[in-house]
């Protein structure tokens, strides 16, 4: 196939702002050489706009051109070109000598090794039959079907990846499972997923974090829940938090409840106007620590 013929390429993206908000970048193929940006055509986005994943600048990025040998004819881009999980968060192109083209037949680099052979980033990512989205840093959706189970699952993950430590040239950037303090959740279905007592259910939502806050937009204290940067903010957290309620444990307040009622019913009055015998039950219910039965990390509008 003769060069002009070619309208599959890559490229390195050079310009992500669009005054159109329209997703366009400009790519610097090797045909445009030294040509000045403003001279290089915007590359509308091969991905519906419903799921957005624009290159930053530095990466790498595929050209498709409208027109053989035009390659100023109507551009789309697919990108970024990431070829290894080890450079997710940035995975520069370098003018096709850099790690984005390691698996491409045009790579001047050789590809690392690959992590699957390293125990801590084993669920760091989606597996290969995964349907995933993956963001950039430590965050990713994924919708899995467990066929050695039979059940279905989706997991939305935050902080889930952690920076390697390690001397090892291939483990860099964010791969390492974090076993420590993630925050996800975890929707399961299967039938008779759980069958003990009071548990059955074919369906089962875990959500998992160190701290967990359900709020109503309805809640009587004036949070701001809508900033449109961060919806919650961050320096607004403790303030948040520090207003909403403990929630109670069920069964420790049942606990106490019960031994409010047998210390009701079983206490005695000697005579009129004494007051009643302590029995055992009104000890255990004097000296119940109340604290316990209010959640640390679970807290409700």
């Amino acid at each position: 196939m003769n060069e002009g013929d070619v309208i599959i390429k890559t490229g390195q993206v050079e310009y992500v702002e669009d005054n159109s908000d329209g997703l366009r970048i400009k790519i610097r193929i090797g045909t445009d050489g030294q040509e000045p940006l403003e001279n290089i055509p915007y590359a509308f986005p091969l991905l519906p706009k419903t799921f957005q994943s624009v290159p930053k600048v530095g990466e790498g990025a595929i050209v498709i051109t409208t027109t053989t040998r035009n390659d100023k004819s109507q551009r789309y881009y697919l990108g970024p070109l990431i070829s290894q999980p080890q450079f997710q968060e940035q995975c520069n192109y370098n003018f096709g000598r850099g790690n984005a083209t390691s698996l491409l037949n045009s790579g001047f680099l050789e590809p690392l090794e690959k992590i699957s052979n390293n125990k801590e980033t084993w669920g760091s990512f989606p597996k290969t039959d995964d349907v995933a989205v993956v963001g950039r840093g430590s965050q990713d959706i994924i919708l899995r079907n467990n066929y050695d189970t039979n059940s279905n699952e989706v997991d939305i993950r935050c902080g889930v990846r952690q920076d390697s430590i390690s001397t090892d040239k291939n483990l860099i950037g964010k791969i390492i499972f974090n076993s420590l303090d993630p925050a996800y959740i975890q929707l399961k279905y299967k039938k008779s997923i759980t069958n003990d007592n009071l548990q059955e259910a074919n369906s089962v939502i875990n959500m998992v974090a160190d701290k967990i806050n359900i709020i109503s937009n309805k809640d009587e204290n004036s949070f701001n829940l809508t900033n449109v940067e961060e919806l919650i903010k961050e320096n607004d957290l403790d303030s948040i938090m520090g207003k909403l309620h403990r929630l109670a444990h069920g069964d420790t307040l049942v606990e106490l409840l019960n031994l409010i009622i047998k210390a009701i019913l079983t206490h005695v009055h000697p005579y009129s106007g004494i007051p009643p015998c302590v029995n055992g039950y009104t000890e255990e219910m004097a000296n119940y620590e109340v604290e316990k039965i209010m959640s640390k990390h679970v807290r409700i509008s």
